[in-house]
């Protein structure tokens, strides 16, 4: 039918704080018109990005903090009840039990789209994705290394592959003023004479917390480690022993006057604002939001190669890139770090933020979102 609205129905797992949810979010607020996005989250007891959401959304909860037959069935009928044109499930356990719901129940849905947002998959979701390749129209990656994973591992057809990047709100994560600098640097109590290096994540094996603590504990001993550094560490404990491990080890290696956990931060911009540096030494990544954020705020960052797989930093111009899980090298890029002027710096930021708004595009990454799925309904006889 010419000019009808095509109903997307986003399912993924819930809403809390993360760079994967609210890129979720970013898209269903930015589709034209001529779709209607509807949101299915298994649960809702933590909704963190209320201002991305339209009224009555999400306008589903499976009410299933762990997937049950019962939840399994239930998420059946909401999608058989909606009759979406496009089902768009979002995020791992979305992918697995949205997909195999529709199997099991023979639920009738014309398009399947699903979206994988990190590196490192576990073998339940690459069975997952290599199960249900079939029948899955476009399964989409947010980073090239996401795409090859899933080619190579799961065995996914590269025809059914396909990478669209992550928004960035530029008019939003930009530099900071001076008076704005001033008030970020009062709000995470830091004086003139800090550098603030910050890491935004959770606290979890996934960031290498530890491999951080264990690098500054090297420049510590080597006497590299000046009295004015000051490492923030913002995001949630998800991970409990891992999150106990790294207390006791900022205390153990005597880093208690340098290493602030800080926990959720909800304004992140004003912790971006207040840095000298972002730190991301990811054991694995899809496409880091921190470090499209950082870098569009103009903050320099030192990066893992494997949360570089798609180059947004470039090593000695717009920050510093260390192989992964080295933490020699990552002492040694910090210790560089650490001796350059707040104008090297500066500059460094400059160029970072230049090569994210050459790079990401935000009307240009709607058009790759909207072009896939006119494309999926044409091809069925829908558009």
């Amino acid at each position: 039918m010419v000019n009808a609205r095509h109903k997307i129905l986003f399912v993924t797992p819930g809403l809390r704080q993360g760079g994967a949810e609210r890129q979720l979010l970013e898209l269903v607020r930015r589709l034209p018109e001529r779709f209607e996005p509807v949101l299915c989250v298994f649960e809702a007891d933590e909704i963190h990005y209320r201002e991305y959401l339209a009224p009555g959304e999400p306008r589903h909860v499976v009410g299933a903090r762990k997937m049950t037959w019962s939840g399994l069935k239930r998420l059946a009928r909401i999608i058989t009840e909606e009759k979406p044109a496009i089902l768009h499930t979002y995020r791992d356990r979305a992918n697995l039990w949205a997909r195999l719901a529709v199997q099991l129940y023979g639920v009738s849905v014309p398009i399947v789209v699903t979206s994988v947002r990190n590196r490192g998959i576990d073998p339940l979701n690459l069975l997952t994705e290599s199960t249900f390749a079939d029948f899955t129209d476009r399964v989409l990656s947010n980073s090239v290394g996401v795409r090859d994973e899933l080619a190579s591992w799961a065995h996914v057809p590269r025809a059914k592959l396909q990478v669209i990047p992550n928004f960035v709100q530029l008019a939003h994560f930009r530099p900071p003023t001076v008076a704005e600098r001033e008030a970020a640097r009062h709000k995470f109590q830091l004086s003139p004479s800090e550098r603030a290096l910050v890491l935004p994540g959770r606290v979890s094996i996934q960031k290498h917390q530890i491999g951080l603590l264990a690098a500054l504990h090297r420049l510590q001993r080597a006497g590299q480690l000046p009295s004015t550094t000051r490492i923030l560490l913002a995001g949630r404990e998800r991970d409990r022993l891992y999150s106990r491990i790294v207390r006791h080890l900022i205390q153990r290696w005597g880093l208690a006057e340098h290493v602030r956990l800080l926990g959720s931060v909800s304004d992140i911009l004003s912790l971006y604002h207040c840095a000298d540096l972002a730190l991301m030494p990811s054991l694995y990544e899809g496409m880091p939001n921190a470090v499209i954020e950082a870098q569009a705020c103009a903050v320099p960052v030192v990066v893992s190669r494997a949360a570089n797989a798609d180059d947004l930093v470039l090593s000695g111009e717009t920050g510093f890139e260390v192989p992964t899980a080295d933490r020699q090298a990552l002492a040694q890029a910090m210790a560089h770090a650490l001796t350059l002027s707040d104008a090297q710096l500066g500059a460094m930021g400059a160029k970072g933020r230049e090569r994210v708004m050459l790079l990401l595009d935000n009307d240009k990454l709607l058009a790759m979102f909207t072009s896939l799925y006119d494309r999926l309904l044409a091809a069925k006889g829908l558009h």
